[in-house]
């Protein structure tokens, strides 16, 4: 229902082409030279980051993010873990609604920082010599403000050598939907490390960087970064979306310890929470060019303050559909919004209303499905097919009760405000639709139980308007009835929606046991 940045979905088999062309591409680019840093800056580590080429101060948004600006955990709605196979790097971050979200990262498990591992029978590295870094990390957000900051201990690549502590701050703000810029400080007081017999093996230098991303286009990312001490500059271009992205990226730095002009291409790929990074870099003194990182994202931020209502307003939500079957929400009038549509005045060409009797017809679903989850009720009473509406959850939201788009669509299924108040939900007329309040009992959207039952609501409405041509009804969820015929055909993007709900479907359906644990997700927030 929103106006989502990019919805380019691919094939599982396009996914593996464009894999297997890049791979092949820095395979034959690949050479043998040695990796190294400056002597007086802490590592920077990270495949994703240093393929950005290290433009990573403007936009960092996981778990990786403090070793580029802490600020960037403040993003985070889901659990994220990576880890760089490369440069033996261990990264995660977790939010705690509403207290913020929190990191850690161990840097350099491997004794050389190198590919994969150190021996056969270790697949994850082990903590030994090496430019080791434990980062404990913290972000929130403060509006439009993200504020964050790393404390840690770092140590030197010799034997003997004691640890030192550190400390990093940051910060990210989003100007507009075309313009984010961040700010870094690294290593405030600068760090220097001892041997245990007291004299200095190493020093880290303060380093403060500035970055900006440009978004002329949804899919097209323009990432710049400058050090203004010591002198450094980064940038790259990134084209597509969070399911996959290419990059290429370079960074000119006039230090005599690192070639002046480098470049690095790669891409990302992020697949229903799994994800994977890969970075080819051409510079003279690099041996081993190629980096890989693997990752995965879990559990989705719990809305605190709707758990927090009285258990008499519960029971009375879950009452009133166990015994009668029909939802909260009264008959709705005509829709004047489209989800996802830039303009809400344009309404749709029919009234269908929501269905206040329980459907006799059964929702297709697993034998294994437990027919008491409330989502599985609620599916049966619009007559909606329970992968579909776990695949249009998933597509809009991530199961995240607290998501609001661009445009100002909120919730689990992602409802614009006007869509909102048709449908009967108490929705306050915002200056700013983008900024809205949170607090469910301000705004019904972010009340999970009556978001799903209007999101519902609207796509039974949908159907009906469009004959039960699913894919129509798909498009016309995400980029409003007004832009799309009952007879057709729809446009791209509306086209691309689809096809990725679809997708989505036909993965429940082979998926038995995601489905299950995404409908316990689902019972929690409702429940």
């Amino acid at each position: 229902m929103k106006n989502q940045r990019s919805t380019l979905p691919y094939r599982k088999w396009c996914l593996l082409l464009i894999a297997t062309v890049f791979l092949l591409f820095a395979y034959f680019l690949g050479q043998k030279n040695t990796l190294s840093d400056p002597i007086d800056l802490r590592p920077e580590v990270g495949t994703r980051g240093i393929g950005l080429g290290g433009a990573f101060i403007g936009s960092a948004d996981d778990a990786t993010s403090p070793l580029w600006n802490p600020a960037g955990l403040a993003a985070l709605k889901r659990g994220n873990l990576i880890y760089d196979l490369s440069q033996g790097a261990v990264s995660f971050a977790y939010p705690i609604q509403p207290i913020g979200t929190f990191g850690v990262n161990f840097l350099d498990l491997n004794a050389r920082d190198r590919f994969l591992l150190n021996h056969a029978a270790n697949p994850i590295g082990s903590f030994e010599i090496g430019n080791n870094q434990a980062l404990f990390s913290y972000a929130r957000k403060l509006g439009t403000l993200q504020i964050g900051g790393s404390t840690g201990f770092s140590r030197a690549s010799y034997y003997g050598s004691l640890w030192a502590p550190n400390y990093d701050v940051g910060l990210l703000t989003e100007i507009n939907s075309h313009l984010a810029i961040g700010v870094r400080l690294r290593d405030i007081a600068g760090v220097t490390i001892r041997h245990a017999d007291g004299h200095v093996l190493q020093t880290f230098n303060q380093q403060v960087a500035i970055g900006a991303v440009f978004a002329p286009h949804p899919i097209i990312r323009w990432h710049n970064r400058f050090d203004i001490a010591p002198a450094h500059f980064g940038t790259s271009i990134e084209i597509g979306n969070k399911t996959i992205a290419a990059h290429v990226g370079s960074t000119f730095t006039p230090n005599d310890k690192l070639p002046f002009q480098s470049w690095r291409v790669g891409f990302s790929l992020n697949q229903l929470g799994k994800e994977f990074h890969y970075t080819y870099l051409n510079q003279e003194n690099l041996e081993h060019r190629h980096l890989i990182s693997i990752g995965m994202s879990f559990n989705g931020t719990r809305n605190t303050e709707y758990t927090s209502q009285t258990n008499k307003q519960k029971q009375k939500s879950n009452a009133t559909v166990s015994r009668t079957g029909t939802t909260s929400i009264p008959k709705p009038v005509v829709i004047t919004q489209q989800p996802g549509a830039k303009n809400e005045s344009s309404t749709p060409t029919s009234k269908p209303e929501v269905k206040t009797q329980k459907p006799e017809v059964e929702t297709q679903k697993p034998e294994k499905t437990d027919t008491a989850y409330l989502s599985v009720q609620i599916a049966a009473e619009y007559h909606i097919d329970l992968p579909l509406m776990l695949a249009i959850i998933h597509a809009e939201s991530n199961f995240n009760p607290l998501a609001v788009s661009k445009n100002g669509a909120a919730g689990l299924m992602q409802v614009m405000p006007a869509t909102a108040r048709d449908l009967g939900l108490k929705v306050p007329q915002y200056e700013d639709k983008r900024k809205p309040k949170l607090n469910p009992n301000i705004d019904e959207r972010f009340n999970p139980h009556k978001n799903l039952h209007a999101g519902l609501a609207y796509f039974k409405m949908l159907l009906e308007k469009y004959k039960g041509n699913l894919t129509l009804a798909l498009g016309a969820y995400n980029i409003g009835p007004g832009k799309v015929k009952v007879a057709g055909p729809l446009n791209s993007r509306g086209r691309n929606y689809a096809n990725k709900v679809l997708n989505l479907v036909q993965y429940y359906r082979n998926n038995e046991k995601q489905m299950e644990n995404d409908l316990k997700r689902l019972e929690i927030l409702l429940d």
